[in-house]
């Protein structure tokens, strides 16, 4: 919107306030040439110069959602993100607990922003939720934003860029807000001088608990603006404006932080190891993006696996007439399905219940006759104490209910040929021993 001059309001919860817009470029990007970097986020600033009642993980979240539907936000309706990775891009250890994340996602949905378009003297206003669609389930986060946001999120004309490695670091709210508001104004060296009432608006600090000047650069100005200088890519300095002896405004200076290496090392990249995981970079061999390939590797790498070996099959036959990459999002986007057709998983059910129900079997006999093997032991160890006379009695006994023939082997071996034992040992469980 060359030419067009923006005045964005947060409304309740957030009060009221005018954002300052730099000069629109005259030189403008094309569509095709707006992307935002892997590591960064392009953040409006309307997204950014609001009131900090959003906590802490709510700005996190909300900074993250937009990096990871970035470069779709205009393209595709709906975003998604595994909570694996969500929770991991967030430097939040509480993964396990959804219905934090489900209040969270649910601030944003209801969470308002108002536009005041000043274009060619003419004034329109628009009202818009932050998100408005989220939800929860299968470990997989899905949000989307309304068209008429997005399109605003996605005008680099003016932009700040917020390091999610930063983010991650920065653990108080008040210090991530002081960051967020401050990093806009690196190139320039300074924020200007804003009123001490529209920092606390920025901040988050409007409770009466920060009335006194006192209060609020002890507990909040001194704390954020160390840990901004500590865990940040900006280096910051407050200054003090006073009328009458009573301080009433506040500036920054901001400046790149050169002693702060830690987001510019791979040794603290948190995705790392999955980088280096061989899923990953066939992945990436396809043209996959970074994002995605991360994604799909942590949420299911064998069904990751399954999709390279299907669409590679494909293409060995030359039946894939787009991309291999291209095919693999296709694949990814449509849910379909890979691998063994419903017969075939159906077929392996079936045997496999078969051979489980045959395993079953064997087992049970394996049971069975080590219960008959101690039965025999113990009656043979009855019959092994009696007197030998008994002992004869009972030979005699059982010889009797044999035919000649092997009555004849029995009288020759007797119970200790393995041919009559068995026959023998159940002679001998009728009688009393």
């Amino acid at each position: 919107m060359k030419g067009t001059k923006i005045h964005i309001d947060i409304l309740v919860p957030f009060h009221i306030m005018i954002l300052l817009m730099k000069t629109i470029k005259n030189k403008q990007l094309t569509r095709k040439e707006k992307k935002a970097p892997d590591s960064s986020l392009r953040k409006h600033v309307a997204a950014i110069h609001t009131s900090g009642e959003l906590s802490l993980l709510e700005r996190k979240m909300a900074n993250v959602l937009l990096l990871n539907a970035y470069d779709d936000l205009i393209t595709k309706r709906t975003h998604k993100i595994s909570v694996k990775i969500l929770t991991a891009m967030l430097g939040w250890d509480e993964s396990n607990n959804i219905e934090k994340l489900q209040a969270a996602l649910k601030k944003l949905t209801t969470t308002s922003i108002t536009f005041n378009l000043m274009e060619d003297g003419k004034e329109s206003w628009a009202v818009v939720s932050m998100l408005s669609f989220g939800e929860i389930k299968n470990g997989i986060c899905s949000y989307r934003y309304d068209e008429f946001l997005a399109e605003k999120l996605y005008d680099p004309e003016i932009y700040a860029t917020i390091n999610i490695k930063v983010q991650r670091e920065l653990k108080g709210g008040y210090s991530l807000a002081l960051y967020e508001n401050c990093l806009r104004y690196k190139n320039v060296g300074s924020t200007g001088w804003w009123e001490l009432d529209k920092f606390r608006r920025l901040v988050g600090a409007e409770g009466e608990y920060y009335d006194p000047f006192k209060v609020l650069n002890a507990r909040l100005i001194k704390p954020a603006v160390e840990e901004v200088n500590k865990s940040s890519d900006i280096h910051i300095e407050p200054e003090f404006q006073r009328e009458q002896r009573k301080i009433t405004s506040i500036r920054f200076s901001v400046e790149e932080n050169t002693q702060q290496t830690l987001f510019n090392t791979e040794s603290t990249d948190e995705f790392t190891d999955i980088r280096e995981n061989t899923t990953y970079k066939k992945l990436r061999e396809h043209g996959i993006s970074d994002r995605l390939a991360i994604t799909l590797v942590a949420q299911d790498e064998k069904r990751a696996n399954e999709i390279i070996e299907y669409v590679e099959e494909k293409d060995r036959k030359n039946k894939i007439k787009i991309s291999t990459g291209a095919y693999i999002k296709k694949l990814i986007e449509e849910g379909a399905e890979i691998g063994k057709s419903l017969y075939e998983v159906k077929k392996e059910k079936e045997e496999k219940k078969i051979e489980d129900q045959k395993q079953g079997e064997e087992e049970e006999k394996a049971i069975k006759n080590q219960e008959i093997k101690k039965k025999i032991a113990e009656i043979f160890e009855r019959f092994d104490s009696l007197p030998e006379a008994k002992k004869t009695a009972l030979r005699k006994a059982f010889a009797k209910t044999l035919s000649d023939m092997v009555r004849s082997n029995f009288e020759k071996n007797t119970e200790k040929s393995p041919m009559h034992r068995y026959k023998f040992c159940l002679f001998l469980e009728t009688q009393d021993l």
